[in-house]
């Protein structure tokens, strides 16, 4: 295939068209809407992706995105797309599928090759909508522009055979033709390298999806003498944040507005800032976060660009070696202080006295882990605080669990207030703290680990857990008291738990992880009443929980609900309000909800 399209494309004194995608996309024709027939109708030859060859030096212009990218195909795309750029008489036909999100990656940095190099390309959408005539019209358009192109770029090269000047439209594609840097980011700004050393004279910004957590996570940062802030994100940022997004997660655009908005509010040097992202090796969008907000941050200009992101380890502990028990002890106050508040407030007699005393005691322990003070002590106090709410019983309400999104569900902003708009409209809410949720899923990770030869990272990271999880014994108790149970074990064979869906443990990432969490709070919460994913739009793995919500009800007896949060506002969890209303008891039908 590789000889015939050398000899019958490269080798052809016509133009032809590259057709760039998954290859399950454009070579099924029960999904690729018989666009490579539609293109020979028309005349013009057409090869796929895999027929190119290609030497590795020829993709030093892309090569720092293809670092970054971990998806196979997502990077044969890209790899093909510069090639193409640079093959006089190929043009390229991207063809995508609807709601994909990792296409959506690839369009823009589809996009942005091929501008580099001014090389006319098409870029098709596959949906179940789309009429075999709506595809037509705009093939046969783009093949007049291809055709223009073509013949330009021979009359060009005429003229320079002659002793005129050569200039080739496509900016240097083609023969002879030197890289064109085509990813805006610089690749050396998206590391540090030297530690703390790193962040002299800097300011490090945290995404803030959960400001209880993260409040005492930056202060561990201040206590080792950084400048560790939170973002402040708004739901006018979100808004605005939408107008950088053609598909990629929310979530990805709005840190990345959050990001330039704080710098501009609190007028710092873009220069002197660092933007915090995780380090990430599942199977979802995350890894790419950083780049793409590299990239987002150098189209905003006004000295962004100059910006630098760290990619870190969600422990910190390639910031500092003995950050990691501050961090862990973070996420554990602060989920645990969130449920806790869930069990107290929609019984309080005096309404806000339980936000009021959560505020305080957060402040209480923001400033305990920034001066290095006994936490214990801190933590007792807030705890006996708590339980000196006045509270009445008002009957049995109907209790819901929250999962999904790390940045979603803990994010008042995001998932605008979801918890107290659960708790106005007569629910409890059941919230899962980070240490328990890592708890429930790091074994599958052991096992992948394992297949993959990584095997410090199980030694390690069980060691760390073992002695985390010994350091969390102290603290928990405190919470115990007003939670009136103890932590639950999360010991069952999570190869168990996935079987029921088809799944092994090797399929890592968010949707498994929704899973075991699914799975647990239903083991634990006998009576829960009702499952709501939070979920940003364009998420993949939240498209695919939601795709087994169904399975997942007929398995619990749970019904099981998808809010989306697209940044644009509106009442999205009004879609909650007739579970709220009509309560399912599990296993069983409806049940009255016995309001006061």
């Amino acid at each position: 295939l590789r000889e015939a399209y050398t000899r019958e494309g490269v080798g052809s004194r016509d133009l032809h068209v590259v057709l760039l995608g998954r290859p399950y996309t454009v070579l099924s024709e029960w999904m690729n809407k018989r666009i490579p027939q539609l293109l020979a109708t028309l005349g013009v030859r057409t090869f796929y992706q895999d027929m190119l060859s290609y030497k590795a030096e020829e993709l030093s212009a892309v090569r720092p995105l293809l670092d970054e990218l971990h998806w196979h195909y997502a990077a044969k795309i890209l790899e093909a797309a510069e090639v193409t750029a640079r093959t006089p008489g190929a043009y390229p036909v991207l063809i995508t599928s609807f709601k994909c999100s990792p296409d959506s990656f690839v369009v823009d940095y589809f996009r942005e090759t091929m501008e580099a190099h001014r090389k006319p390309y098409l870029i098709l959408h596959l949906d179940e909508h789309d009429s075999r005539l709506g595809y037509e019209t705009r093939i046969e358009a783009s093949v007049r522009a291809f055709r223009n192109h073509f013949r330009s770029v021979r009359e060009k090269e005429v003229v320079g055979s002659e002793g005129g000047t050569a200039c080739s439209l496509d900016g240097g594609a083609g023969v002879g033709a030197g890289d064109v840097p085509v990813t805006r980011g610089a690749s050396g700004q998206l590391r540090f390298k030297e530690g703390m050393a790193s962040f002299e004279g800097k300011t490090l910004l945290f995404p803030n999806w959960d400001s209880l957590s993260l409040r005492l996570l930056v202060a561990s940062l201040r206590k080792r003498g950084l400048d560790a802030r939170l973002l402040e994100p708004s739901e006018e940022a979100a808004r605005r944040a939408l107008r950088n997004n053609s598909g990629q997660c929310t979530p990805i655009s709005i840190i990345a507005q959050n990001f330039i908005d704080y710098v501009e509010r609190h007028d710092l040097d873009p220069a002197r800032t660092v933007l915090w992202m995780a380090a990430s090796t599942i199977a979802c969008n995350i890894r790419l976060y950083p780049h793409h907000i590299q990239t987002l941050l150098s189209a905003h200009g006004g000295g962004f660009e100059r910006a630098e992101i760290y990619i870190g380890a969600l422990t910190l502990q390639d910031i500092s070696p003995t950050v990691p028990f501050d961090v862990y002890l973070a996420y554990m106050f602060g989920g645990f202080l969130r449920k806790v508040g869930c069990v107290i407030r929609p019984y309080e007699m005096c309404p806000g006295e339980t936000d009021r005393v959560i505020q305080e005691g957060i402040g209480l322990l923001e400033r305990t882990f920034e001066m290095d003070a006994s936490k214990e002590d801190a933590l007792a106090e807030v705890v006996a605080r708590l339980q000196a709410i006045r509270v009445e019983d008002t009957g049995p309400r109907p209790e819901v669990a929250l999962f999904g999104d790390i940045y979603t569900r803990d994010n008042e902003v995001m998932n605008q207030d979801l918890i107290h708009f659960i708790e106005a409209n007569g629910g409890q809410v059941i919230t899962t703290p980070y240490t328990s949720f890592v708890k429930m899923v790091v074994r599958p990770y052991y096992w992948k680990w394992f297949l993959e030869g990584k095997y410090m990272n199980v030694i390690s990271t069980k060691a760390f857990m073992t002695a985390l999880i010994q350091l969390e014994k102290k603290y928990f108790k405190y919470f115990e008291q007003v939670l009136g149970e103890p932590e639950p074990a999360f010991d069952t064979s999570p190869q168990s738990i996935l079987s029921e869906y088809n799944l092994r443990m090797e399929h890592t990432g968010e949707s498994m992880e929704n899973l075991l969490k699914i799975f647990y709070i239903t083991k634990h919460h006998p009576q829960v009443a009702l499952l709501v994913q939070a979920s940003p739009a364009f998420c993949c793995p939240s498209l695919v929980t939601e795709a087994m919500a169904k399975e997942v009800e007929a398995k619990t007896g749970v019904p099981m609900v998808s809010v989306i949060y697209d940044g644009i506002g509106g009442g999205k969890n009004d879609v909650i309000l007739p579970y709220l209303e009509y309560p399912r008891a599990r296993g069983g039908g409806p049940r009255l909800l016995q309001v006061t």
